[in-house]
C-alpha cells in the first residue's frame, strides 16, 4: 500500500498491481474449485438416478408380489405403478436428462439412458447409470 502526501492530507490506497495480484489469486482459486463443483452437481445426478432405479424396480417387484406375476412378466406403461396405488407417488425423472424404460420386465432391473459426459471420470472407469444386484 503506497501513502502520498498532499498538501495537508494524506491519500492511501492500493498500487495497480496489488490490485492485479489479489485479482490473479482470486481467479487461481476459481480455477482450482469450479472443476470440483461441476463433479459433485454430476455425482448427485448419478446418485439421484440410481436411486429411482433402486424405487422402480421394488414398485415393480411389490406390484408383480401383488398380482402373482412370475419373472419375465412385462408391465407396460407408468399407469399401472403410478397412480392412486401405493407402488409410486409420482413419475420418476431422471436429474440427468436421461429417461426410464416405459416397459418393465418382472425379475431384471430397470435402466436409464442417460450418459455421462466425458469428462466425468471416476477412478477410471465411466459411471454407470445401471441398478446392480444388491442382494
Amino acid at each position: 500500500m503506497e501513502t502520498r502526501r498532499v498538501g495537508q492530507s494524506r491519500i492511501t490506497g492500493f498500487t495497480l498491481v496489488e490490485i492485479m495480484i489479489v485479482v490473479a489469486i482470486i481467479g487461481i482459486i476459481i480455477a482450482i474449485a469450479i472443476p470440483g463443483f461441476m463433479r459433485a452437481r454430476e455425482v448427485s445426478r448419478a446418485t439421484s438416478c440410481q436411486e429411482n432405479l433402486i424405487k422402480l424396480e421394488g414398485a415393480v417387484d411389490n406390484y408383480a408380489l401383488e398380482h402373482d406375476m412370475t419373472d419375465g412378466s412385462v408391465l407396460s406403461g407408468w399407469s399401472i405403478l403410478v397412480s392412486k396405488t401405493l407402488y409410486l407417488k409420482k413419475t420418476p425423472k431422471c436429474r440427468g436428462g436421461g429417461s426410464y424404460i416405459k416397459a418393465f420386465t418382472v425379475g431384471t432391473a430397470p435402466t436409464c439412458t442417460y450418459t455421462p459426459p466425458a469428462w466425468f471420470d471416476t477412478r477410471g472407469a465411466m459411471y454407470k447409470h445401471t441398478l446392480y444386484d444388491h442382494y
